[in-house]
């Protein structure tokens, strides 16, 4: 109880993704940029709020990024998943893959 060892979390997911020969974004799957309007659809999807607020705005970004990253998983090749293309505020997607 007072002195027993934590459980590690569990790792962030980390993404490399590229355009063409260039990396256009590489760090954690949470942090990726997603367009503004996805977030206002999504927002306005799930909370019925067309300005959302931080609360709102971080809400919608967990649940895109978790659907990003169950695409990553399903996706075992560096093909970039159409969710990813549609989500992302990167351009000319190629590749990606989970580090």
């Amino acid at each position: 109880m007072f002195f027993r060892k934590k459980s590690a979390a569990p790792a962030l997911p980390s993404v490399r993704i590229l355009a063409g020969d260039h990396v256009v974004y590489e760090g954690l799957l949470k942090d990726i940029p997603i367009k503004e309007t996805v977030l206002i659809e999504k927002s306005i999807y799930f909370f019925d709020d067309p300005e959302p607020c931080f609360i709102h705005r971080d809400a919608v970004r967990v649940r895109l990024t978790e659907e990003l990253h169950q695409e990553l998983l399903r996706e075992n090749n560096a093909k970039p998943g159409p969710l990813l293309i549609s989500y992302a505020d990167l351009s000319g997607i190629t590749s990606c893959e989970l580090l």
